[in-house]
């Protein structure tokens, strides 16, 4: 009779442990996710085999032909924010963080303002810090401003379509 006690006893703690557990789960978001992002994204996944990266990414999902595959995704106050991935040769080549922007009719010196404080948040999101003089603007469309080390670079443009975007890539060397 106190066996039976034990298992019933035991089966109903567990039951009533569950919620617990499970809410912890969704509390506390997986490393490497854009809602914890540790050191910093880049850091996190760069150089990674595309094994390892869907082993520890928060999801993976195709979403390209071309070898892009969405990490995570997260709606933080009303913004959603993506994390995608390309790989080559079995190895990430590029992650990139997109937001959608908003509406404007020119580009000028406020959406470009604009853009720069998304820059902000999403080389916080990579993990990256990069001095002036490791950073030009280009005068092509879009105006891409883009920022480079030894073995990779992070662009983004200044003025964007519908979608920011903030993508680093490892360099090839020559």
């Amino acid at each position: 009779m106190k066996r039976i006690r034990f298992i019933v006893f035991s089966i109903l703690l567990f039951f009533t442990a569950l919620p617990s557990i499970a809410s912890a789960q969704q509390t506390y978001p997986a490393k490497g996710s854009l809602e914890s992002s540790g050191d910093g994204l880049w850091n996190y996944y760069r150089g990674k085999t595309k094994q390892t990266v869907k082993r520890n990414a928060p999801m993976f999902e195709k979403i390209s032909e071309n070898n892009r595959y969405l990490l995570d995704y997260t709606n933080i106050k009303g913004v959603e924010l993506y994390l995608s991935a390309d790989f080559r040769d079995n190895k990430l080549v590029l992650l990139q963080i997109l937001t959608p922007f908003p509406e404007y009719k020119t580009c000028n010196k406020e959406t470009k303002d604009l853009s720069r404080s998304f820059a902000e948040i999403g080389y916080a999101l990579m993990g990256e810090q990069f001095e002036k003089k490791q950073c030009a603007q280009s005068k092509d469309k879009g105006t891409p401003y883009f920022c480079s080390k030894e073995d990779y670079a992070c662009v983004y443009e200044l003025c964007p379509g519908n979608m920011w975007a903030m993508a680093c890539s490892v360099i090839k060397p020559q």
